[in-house]
């Protein structure tokens, strides 16, 4: 990626949008997208559909999530200290003694993410499973009123860092999940802009909430009636320790776009794109889904008559954790490899 590509896509990570509070990230991805592909359709919901090239007789969507897991406030007590639900799929037990940002009307606001410490907790306290209700946040309020000058109930949180580089091409953030898809389809987009004669339709999806039900993609899947579909998201790695292999099959960083065959995505379609992969002489994985991808195709997939659909995706570790981390690489190569099945597909499925 141009040095342009990478401050886009640190600028969709770094900038929170957990389900339901979408807009700070689809504003950023239209204002780029429009650039190259101006025709952009916002729903009720706040899905984004970029079309390119309109009107051919078959056409495609690609999609990404815009949102990403967070927490939301639901009671602040009488000393100031402010209790979460959570927006998707959090696990607790890794929030002790994180720093947070709760996205208040008047503007984000510090917190700190506290537990009582080990110094008073009895054994049995230190052996019991943490809950969501033993922990609460911290923004130094001297009381329930004071709070209140700074936060609501019902105002979202984000937890974790920003954008970090590491070694051998690698990088950590709080949202890989599922930025890298949002980033894909435009750049994908933007690819495919520069192909003569492109003969498919092509619907580009920043769509929303997928993390709290999977069924913001629906919406858009309904109202442009795509001959397929393909989710672009992460997956879990299995390449770190006590992953058992039996149970999850093999995904690692570095080794490639990882693409879905199995029961709900169209075996034609996965065919395609692991030929294309192979034609490229690309690093690809395989994985496979067993009734449910757990992506935007799943929806899409029962719109109106049905899609066909596929799901691509980029092999991340630490998956809704504060240090999500991938490779770099992968995300270009699933650029790569989106244009060039997009340019040559039939879509006669």
């Amino acid at each position: 990626m141009t040095n342009e590509q990478k401050q886009f896509l640190v600028n969709l990570v770094n900038t929170p949008a957990p389900s339901g509070f979408e807009e700070p990230v689809q504003k950023i991805w239209k204002d780029e997208v429009e650039k190259f592909c101006p025709d952009i359709k916002k729903d009720i919901h706040g899905n984004l559909t970029a079309t390119l090239n309109p009107g051919k007789e078959r056409s495609i969507m690609i999609v990404g999530h815009s949102d990403e897991i967070g927490l939301i406030i639901n009671y602040i007590n009488d000393d100031g200290f402010i209790y979460v639900r959570p927006i998707g799929g959090v696990d607790p037990t890794i929030l002790a003694s994180h720093r947070a940002r709760i996205l208040s009307k008047k503007g984000p606001v510090d917190a700190v993410i506290g537990r009582t410490s080990i110094h008073l907790l009895t054994n049995a306290q230190r052996d019991k499973k943490l809950e969501m209700h033993d922990l609460w946040l911290d923004i130094g309020a001297k009381n329930r009123k004071d709070a209140e000058k700074y936060i609501s109930i019902g105002d979202p949180v984000v937890f974790g860092g920003d954008f970090c580089e590491m070694t051998n091409g690698n990088a950590t953030s709080r949202c890989w999940d599922n930025r890298i898809g949002v980033y894909i389809v435009a750049e994908t987009l933007r690819k495919l802009t520069k192909v003569k004669n492109l003969k498919n339709t092509v619907y580009g999806v920043s769509s929303v909430q997928e993390e709290t039900g999977v069924w913001g993609a629906g919406n858009p899947a309904y109202n442009f009636k795509p001959n397929a579909a393909i989710a672009i998201d992460v997956i879990p790695c299995s390449d770190q320790p006590e992953i058992p292999k039996e149970r999850f099959g093999v995904t690692k960083l570095a080794e490639g776009p990882v693409i879905t065959r199995g029961v709900r995505t169209n075996n034609k379609l996965a065919d395609e794109l692991i030929n294309a992969a192979k034609k490229k002489k690309m690093k690809h994985q395989i994985d496979v889904d067993f009734g449910h991808t757990w992506t935007d195709a799943d929806p899409i997939s029962q719109s109106r008559g049905g899609v066909a659909i596929g799901v691509v995706s980029v092999a991340t570790r630490y998956l809704h954790t504060s240090v999500e981390t991938l490779s770099l690489k992968d995300i270009d190569l699933t650029v790569d490899l989106l244009a060039d099945f997009i340019t040559n597909s039939k879509l006669d499925y």
